[in-house]
């Protein structure tokens, strides 16, 4: 996860809780506004005291939080976030004068460090609680309410102990973390060996193009796209002009260079419908789907011609040359018989004086006697 993507989360946790905030206030208005029909304190004191100062105290500390969130970016949000939650209950704590207020209101900074699964901010919102016990009982809170040095500790050890439990359950939370990223980073190295794996079972590993048994995989599953829905569909099959001597004169490495060089070309020239294998030592396979039969003719034509011109630097500049035979698919005439019409039209090729293109007009079942282009 990249820094902006973090810091967008922090902010969003943040933003929770603000909002969170913001609904407290406006929970404190409603219930005070309530308890003003039945207090016995006269309307307009009740109203001052514990309606207008308290929630602007309270409005006050939000704006310069909001403010806080938008000038300060990173960890620091996190912090601002714990310390208005102290100043939000150290406000309604001490504006109430209650031992009641006093428990309940103070976890809060504890309670809200806990969103951020990190022991640090735990420690510093237990120390913010601390701070403000301390200064409350430095003030008129403790002597209204009676609270004896014993109930200060005993409050402060409740509040320790309280920081306790949470770090235990962060501690835990970060053991099951931890858990759980090393068994994805397992499953997601298991996941790349699978895919590499799989990639090498299906593709040719001298020229990266797909090998001779996903050839035949996905040469019935366009067949069958065909005969279902209509799908146009053509062969080629590429045969690279007399390769033997190729490597008998330059060696298997020459002959190796050949095979990657052509590979190459045939990927720049097909598109990303066109299905592109090496079918077995110099001999390559094309299906070309969904465009007629001449544009996909067209295409073989110029990778011929430009092979034809190509310089091969392990052959001292000379080209090399191919023969092709192509075809078109006709509904119903089958795989073996389809196939069998471009390798004779690839054969035809060859006896007729090699980098050319013979085309196999009829399927041998339409015509007793198929004719070549």
């Amino acid at each position: 996860m990249d820094y902006e993507s973090i810091n967008y989360n922090r902010y969003r946790w943040n933003r929770m809780l603000l909002n969170g905030f913001w609904s407290i206030l406006i929970i404190t208005i409603i219930l005070e506004s309530l308890y003003s029909t039945v207090s016995e304190l006269p309307r307009t004191q009740f109203i001052i005291e514990y309606m207008v100062r308290p929630s602007a105290l309270l409005l006050g500390f939000l704006l310069m939080a909001e403010l806080g969130l938008r000038l300060y970016n990173g960890r620091y949000q996190d912090y601002i976030v714990i310390l208005t939650s102290t100043l939000i209950a150290f406000t309604i704590v001490y504006i109430h004068n209650s031992i009641n207020y006093l428990i309940l209101a103070l976890f809060l900074p504890i309670m809200v460090s806990i969103f951020y699964f990190q022991t640090k901010k735990l420690l510093f919102a237990l120390g913010n609680t601390l701070a403000s016990l301390y200064i409350m009982y430095g003030t008129s809170y403790f002597a209204n309410n009676d609270i004896s040095i014993v109930g200060l500790i005993t409050i402060t050890v409740m509040f320790c102990a309280f920081t306790l439990i949470a770090w235990g359950i962060l501690s835990r939370g970060m053991e099951l973390l931890s858990h759980l990223k090393s068994n994805f980073e397992r499953n997601q190295e298991l996941l790349v060996k699978t895919v590499w794996m799989d990639k090498l079972a299906k593709t040719d590993a001298l020229t990266g193009l797909y090998n001779h048994m996903t050839f035949h995989e996905f040469f019935e599953k366009l067949i069958d796209q065909h005969e279902r829905y209509g799908l146009s569909l053509q062969l080629a099959i590429i045969d690279i002009d007399n390769f033997k001597l190729v490597n008998d004169r330059y060696g298997h490495r020459a002959g190796d260079a050949i095979l990657r060089n052509v590979s190459e070309l045939l990927r720049s020239k097909s598109r990303v419908n066109d299905f592109i294998a090496r079918y077995g030592g110099e001999e390559f396979a094309v299906l070309f789907t969904d465009q007629s039969s001449n544009e996909s003719l067209t295409v073989v034509e110029l990778i011929r011609e430009a092979l034809s011109k190509l310089p091969q630097q392990s052959l001292g500049g000379e080209p090399i040359t191919v023969s092709i035979g192509f075809a078109e698919y006709s509904t119903g005439e089958g795989k073996e018989h389809f196939f069998n019409r471009v390798d004779t039209a690839l054969y035809k090729a060859k006896n007729n004086g090699k980098n050319c293109t013979v085309i196999w007009a009829d399927p041998p079942h339409e015509s007793g006697e198929s004719q070549l282009a």
